[in-house]
């Protein structure tokens, strides 16, 4: 149910009107990206939550990407499973920018249609990999279900 599971967000979104309410009210996982004692605490937290069996949805790129190609990831997620010894679900949004341009406050559908597809790989297990392998994996696995527009021009992670 929609108990079961946590969005890890900046703590920007805070101050987005109703999404910064709906964010805090739930209780959601915020981090401070300019922060390393907010980023302790926000390992520490989510870790908990795994520990507790709640599921952490992250977005690793840790913002939108205006390319629409997929950017470096950032480790924190990672980190996040790793420690705690559970697994991470990857998950390729496809297209959503036709959907939803990074510029846009509010969803829309452009006139001549745009539809965004998600794809769910199968899980990658933490245990016995080190972070790093972890991390490339989950990327590696993304990277497959995304369409060609939207694939990074690097291998780089």
């Amino acid at each position: 149910g929609w108990h079961n599971y946590k969005f890890v967000a900046k703590k920007e979104l805070e101050k987005v009107p109703i999404l910064g309410k709906a964010i805090k009210v739930a209780k959601n996982v915020l981090i401070d990206r300019t922060n390393r004692r907010s980023q302790l605490l926000t390992l520490k937290q989510g870790m908990r939550w795994l520990d507790d069996g709640v599921n952490l949805c992250t977005f690793p790129e840790g913002t939108r990407s205006r390319s629409n190609r997929l950017m470096p990831f950032k480790n924190g997620a990672f980190k996040m499973a790793h420690k705690a010894g559970k697994p991470v679900l990857p998950i390729s949004i496809c297209n959503a920018n036709d959907v939803m341009p990074s510029y846009w406050m509010f969803p829309y559908r452009p006139a001549g249609g745009g539809v965004c597809k998600v794809v769910v790989h199968k899980p990658v297990e933490s245990e016995g990999r080190t972070e790093e392998e972890l991390a490339d994996l989950v990327r590696e696995r993304i990277v497959e279900g995304l369409p060609d527009g939207q694939r990074p021009l690097t291998s780089s992670s």
